[in-house]
């Protein structure tokens, strides 16, 4: 087995991968903004979570799309991996990896593309003019998302009894009938309803929380974006940062107890050989 990779060495390398990515996004005028943990992180202690890696970020669909293309003539350490560069990539959920590192995942669904140290990019849809539509909205894209997860899911879950394993197994066979790319393809397309409409709310499509009220917000809470501080570099926060972390967190300047300050992550990393 290759050496493992230390959180402080995780930090750095997701780190160093924000960095080229705010740099793709600032070279070629694309909208992104820091997120969830990685934004609690930049507000309450200027940087990573001292016990986390995680590098969240939130972008436009069409941004993200325009990434897509501009990533796709960059050869080099960093990769976009997404459903819509790989089709053996089986999630909602594109990354930006660390290919001299690789990801020993422990999920209950498969990664069928080789992954290493990663950034998730959450999307952002735009999704109506008034809350009730694009919470309606919302709730029909999460229901796909249900559905592409009930396809994926292994034999065997970590949480399960092998009994419960395959009677739950029996019960999804109907999604693994229809197939990962459909519900991936249904997903794309219902979140991209109003890709060349400005609407009023957005949503964050691909989050993958059942509850609207945690992923619908005005698009003026984004806006053009704020400069915040993160470990010795500025990046591009919402505007109504606040807002969507009290939306989220509740409050999200008050620390865990010492118990639940670890990472959750089920997978480990180590270093190519």
């Amino acid at each position: 087995m290759s050496e493992e990779i230390t959180l402080k060495e995780s930090q750095q390398l997701v780190f160093e991968i924000l960095k080229f990515y705010k740099q793709i996004c600032d070279e070629n005028n694309l909208t992104y903004y820091i997120a969830y943990g990685t934004l609690i992180g930049a507000v309450r202690h200027h940087g990573f979570i001292p016990w986390d890696d995680d590098i969240d970020v939130l972008m436009p669909r069409k941004d993200y799309n325009k990434l897509v293309e501009i990533m796709s003539n960059i050869d080099g350490r960093y990769k976009l991996v997404s459903y819509e560069n790989n089709n053996k990539f089986t999630a909602p959920l594109p990354k930006i990896i660390d290919t001299k590192t690789e990801l020993v995942q422990k999920y209950d669904f498969y990664e069928r593309v080789p992954l290493g140290v990663y950034i998730d990019i959450f999307i952002l849809d735009n999704a109506g003019n008034d809350f009730q539509e694009a919470s309606s909205f919302y709730r029909n894209v999460y229901s796909i998302y249900r559905k592409w997860l009930k396809s994926d899911l292994k034999l065997f879950l970590n949480n399960k009894s092998k009994f419960r394993s395959i009677l739950g197994f029996v019960k999804r066979l109907p999604y693994k009938i229809h197939g990962i790319s459909y519900y991936l393809r249904c997903y794309t397309e219902y979140s991209s309803s109003y890709i060349d409409v400005d609407t009023k709310y957005v949503a964050a499509t691909n989050a993958g929380t059942p509850e609207a009220e945690r992923n619908v917000f005005l698009a003026s809470d984004f806006g053009e974006g704020i400069d915040i501080l993160f470990e010795d570099v500025y990046f591009r926060a919402p505007n109504n940062y606040q807002k969507l972390l009290e939306v989220e967190y509740g409050n999200y300047m008050k620390l865990p107890p010492k118990e639940k300050q670890v990472s959750h992550h089920m997978y480990e990393l180590h270093w190519k050989n």
